[in-house]
């Protein structure tokens, strides 16, 4: 329906894909890897993501392409504000906006991630085309080990770190996969599910390969 009807004459189709693998289970990881691919089998060269519930701002994608440009580095970064949100029946009423991911290099990536996943773009021509994937038993911070994969032997453009770009958009009703205090009953479930996906990460980490480049600081 969203392909049949795209009113936007200016950009490009959208592409949809229907995924079925037969299982009931968290697809994220998979359905981030068939996106990827399908971009590589269409030749595009800037990679990028964009939660549904989130927000880019309409400068964001050019300010990160110049920044590539200038820099030839692999990967760019600029800033992402956080909106906590009451979600209402028609629309979302912001009551705060903040800036809590806090960090300014390659060395602070590698100890916490405070890059979110649309605050950043990819040039694909320089990244190894076999690290585009997502691990698919990963269903939290999938994108952070994909960050740190990515990221860490490639060049990282962080010029454009206090640029905001986006919008990371929290909600008061729980309805966000990251545990909050709104979660209720299902915050211990949560818990379960982010304890094992740390474990995961943290066992995977050390074999991931780090290389510094003067554009990384």
């Amino acid at each position: 329906m969203l392909s049949e009807n795209w009113f936007f004459r200016e950009h490009a189709k959208p592409k949809v894909i229907n995924f079925h693998d037969n299982l009931v289970h968290d697809a994220r990881s998979k359905l981030m890897t068939v996106g990827m691919n399908a971009h590589i089998e269409s030749e595009n060269r800037y990679l990028a993501f964009l939660d549904y519930d989130d927000y880019m701002y309409s400068h964001a994608y050019s300010v990160l392409i110049n920044s590539l440009g200038k820099s030839k580095a692999a990967i760019a970064f600029a800033t992402v504000e956080m909106a906590k949100v009451i979600a209402l029946k028609d629309y979302e009423f912001i009551y705060e906006i903040s800036l809590p991911f806090q960090g300014a290099n390659k060395i602070d990536l590698l100890k916490e991630n405070f890059c979110p996943i649309h605050s950043y773009i990819v040039d694909t021509t320089r990244i190894d085309a076999t690290e585009l994937y997502f691990q698919s038993d990963m269903t939290r911070l999938e994108d952070y080990e994909f960050l740190l994969r990515i990221a860490g032997c490639n060049p990282c453009d962080f010029s454009q770190l206090g640029v905001k770009i986006g919008c990371y958009i929290m909600r008061n009703d729980g309805s966000n996969s990251t545990p909050t205090e709104a979660d209720g009953s299902d915050g211990e479930e949560k818990q379960k599910i982010w304890e094992f996906n740390r474990r995961k990460l943290l066992s995977q980490r050390s074999k991931i390969e780090v290389k510094f480049y003067a554009s990384d600081f």
